[in-house]
């Protein structure tokens, strides 16, 4: 046996197949599995109370499997990770460290500094891909440049060469000798006491860890695959896989499910089942968008905290503490909005076509900023994803090429009748409506007298009025736009417009779109760093390059004016196509910059990679305002707690409190 001693760093992989950290680490001698829990270092992206609770479930069936093998996982909670490995490193005396790659722009600074500081002490890192089906730097452009559309990068990547076979699990594992200061998976406080109640209701539903992923997924496959492409629609019950927490704690391989998803496709097109074709595209398309998310967060780590659009630099958000409290709490007065609004508090996760949905009533209608919602999201979803939350809000909010169009409103009475045509969605969660005839369920405001009082609603009283008029949303919004434009004008007439942001609009020509081109610096070969580590971008210097192109959509213009041809913009061409497949756990992509095989790369973080914003939001009265304990005082978005009542179905009396 060879007497290497690594540490194999666990973090969103939290399984034991298809771990190719964990198999390279078993290959080479023995292994001290670590999970270090550092709620400092997760600042504005401190996990919500569901999304901790499957944490604490995950990791303690991972430790039960490792210890089937041969070892334990050490738990650790610490105020460093890097002081915490290199203490590990000193108690088993450790020859290398180990761990599969995250992508967000947060762990991708983090991982990088950590890195750097190890090898400094001499200490060999390697790190895998255990989480795509390419990594970021492996699809580019012709010109070697990122894709900034949706069909384009997924079109590469199906006609891409795919190694799709998991890495064989270790049958056993040697534990690596030395005493390490740790602790149980219940001290690192994941929950706390209040929490404990709440969270015991989740686990009738769910069932966390990487052998329960295994099932869920057989499940899935064999049961409701083939009728997805019709059952997916439906906003109410299991008409999703249900697979998002899964694959964004790593308890499942995205090789995996790609793997089985397309042996199906190879059954039912041999067959001539057409209906499962269509089921298998579809949800592959979904694991595109969730390679594609990664893939956007690497090549634009700016993303977090800006629009990929430029000119939403420039768009005049309505800030309003109020509004966005009224949107939290379910009582906007549009059922099907208010209805996906309380499951989520209550349950932590709501349907894909739910998320767009009310996210779109709070960018468009309620013109609140996208990180609001987006923050909230990571706060209150199972299935948190930062990748994700990222792609999802900015398709939204008009910030991607090929995302919604800027001016694009959706009624939510026509949505309401369009995926919950017989308000079963709408009664479960709003009791308030639950007598409420179908004809006027999605639209009580509207219904006469009679049927209000036969309902028992009030208008007002039980249930609130609209907390704005759909027309009025569209002018507000449409006048906004037009400010926007406005801002951008001046700025660049006053040549202070920003060049640092890929900006196009939502035409068809975007593959001409001027995007930087990442390039990877290279230093001297070091020990370390192997084919598989990872890398992180460099942006060309904008002073230096040519800057991207600006070009905003056509804008709309009254008849009779005669407006500059630059406040034009386009009508709503209707669903793009993302919208019908948009995945509220699109875990993106890989691309990756073709280089030279004997080349070794450093990191180069890009400016925009901050981890804080320096933003101070205008409704610091209600929502706390932190400082980070960063250097430059930088402020941090949290949300208060509100006296969060940890809203259950059981737990009525509370939600009803909430929504006083």
């Amino acid at each position: 046996m060879v007497s290497n001693r690594t540490i194999v760093w666990f973090r969103r992989d939290l399984r034991i197949e298809d771990n190719p950290a964990l198999a390279a680490a078993a290959r080479e001698g023995s292994v001290l599995p670590v999970y270090i829990w550092c709620p400092k270092e997760e600042g504005q992206f401190y996990p919500g109370r569901v999304s901790r609770w499957w944490l604490k479930q995950s990791l303690a069936q991972l430790d039960r499997s490792l210890k089937s093998l041969g070892t334990r996982l050490v738990f650790i909670k610490t105020h460093s990770i890097v002081t915490a490995l290199l203490d590990c490193i000193k108690a088993i005396q450790a020859t290398k460290v180990v761990f599969n790659h995250l992508y967000d722009p947060v762990s991708l600074v983090r991982d990088h500094n950590i890195k750097e500081k190890l090898v400094e002490q001499g200490i060999s890192v390697q790190s895998y891909n255990g989480d795509l089906l390419y990594e970021p730097w492996e699809i580019y452009t012709e010109s070697g440049r990122a894709f900034t559309t949706f069909d384009a990068f997924w079109k590469k990547c199906l006609h891409k060469q795919m190694d799709v076979v998991s890495v064989v699990p270790p049958w056993q594992l040697t534990p690596a000798e030395g005493k390490v200061e740790c602790c149980s998976v219940e001290e690192l406080d994941l929950e706390n006491e209040l929490e404990k109640p709440s969270n015991a209701l989740l686990g009738r539903a769910w069932s966390p860890g990487w052998r329960n992923a295994d099932k869920a997924l057989t499940e899935f496959v064999e049961q409701h695959l083939l009728h997805y492409s019709k059952k997916r629609l439906k906003v109410g019950g299991d008409s999703t896989s249900l697979l998002s927490p899964y694959l964004h704690f790593g308890e499942l391989s995205v090789r995996k499910v790609f793997q089985v998803t397309r042996m199906k496709q190879i059954l039912w097109t041999n067959e001539g089942n057409s209906v499962g074709e269509e089921s298998v595209n579809l949800f592959l398309r979904a694991i595109g968008l969730r390679e594609y998310s990664r893939y956007l967060c690497f090549n634009f780590p700016f993303t977090h905290e800006r629009a990929l659009l430029g000119h939403l630099k420039f768009f005049p958000w309505d800030p309003d503490p109020d509004n966005f409290k009224t949107w939290r709490q379910g009582r906007t007065g549009y059922p099907l909005v208010d209805a996906g609004m309380r499951e989520l508090w209550a349950t932590g996760w709501i349907h894909n076509r739910i998320r767009v949905i009310v996210s779109s009533f709070a960018v468009k209608m309620l013109l609140l900023p996208w990180k609001w919602g987006m923050k909230y999201f990571w706060d209150t979803l199972l299935d948190a994803d930062l990748e994700s939350d990222i792609l999802g809000w900015q398709y939204i909010s008009g910030g991607l090429p090929d995302g919604h169009e800027l001016e694009r409103l959706d009624n939510p009475e026509i949505l309401g009748a369009k995926f919950d045509p017989e308000g079963e969605y709408v009664r479960q969660w709003l009791p308030e409506l639950a007598r409420m005839p179908t004809e006027w369920i999605h639209h009580p405001w509207d219904a006469p007298l009679t049927v209000l009082r036969a309902s028992g609603v009030e208008l007002g009283q039980n249930y609130p009025k609209p907390m704005i008029d759909v027309d009025l949303a569209r002018e507000r919004l449409t006048e906004a736009i037009f400010k926007m434009w406005e801002s951008e004008a001046a700025a660049k007439a006053a040549g202070t417009e920003p060049r640092d942001e890929v900006v196009v609009d939502n035409t068809n020509s975007v593959e001409n779109l001027d995007t930087p081109k990442l390039v990877f610096l290279e230093k001297a070969p070091c020990a370390t760093v192997s084919a598989n580590d990872q890398k992180v971008p460099a942006l060309p210097d904008s002073k230096i390059d040519h800057p991207p192109t600006r070009k905003r959509p056509n804008c709309m213009v009254e008849e009779g004016q005669n407006q500059d041809n630059s406040q034009n913009h386009n009508k709503d061409i209707g669903m793009s196509s993302i919208d019908q497949d948009i995945c509220s756990t699109a875990d993106s992509s890989s691309c990756k910059k073709q280089c030279a095989s004997t080349s070794s790369y450093s990191f180069s973080v890009p400016q925009q990679c901050s981890s804080s914003s320096n933003l101070k939001w205008p409704w610091q009265e209600q929502i706390d305002m932190e400082q980070s304990s960063s250097k430059d005082g930088k402020y941090i978005l949290t949300f208060p707690t509100e006296k969060r009542y940890e809203n259950t179905v059981s737990n009525e009396r509370h939600l009803q409190k909430l929504f006083e």
